[in-house]
């Protein structure tokens, strides 16, 4: 358990290292790069609220069905 914590925060800690050298030596890579994910981002979240609202218009207006026993 120790050990495998500890393998996570050192690769939090490589990571962030190896950002932020990114970040020093080409910054338009990054920008970049974070646009992307963030337009990737904005069209998950627009698909899932597109079906979400369609499946609740759908729940919405049908009527309940009726139980057999």
């Amino acid at each position: 358990m120790l050990k495998t914590l500890s393998a996570i925060a050192g690769g939090i800690f490589v990571g962030a290292v190896a950002v932020e050298i990114l970040r020093t030596k080409c910054p338009d890579t990054l920008d970049k790069f974070y646009a992307k994910v963030n337009n990737f981002a904005a069209g998950i979240k627009e698909g899932f609220h597109e079906g979400y609202c369609s499946v609740s218009r759908v729940a919405t207006s049908s009527e309940p069905a009726e139980v057999q026993a």
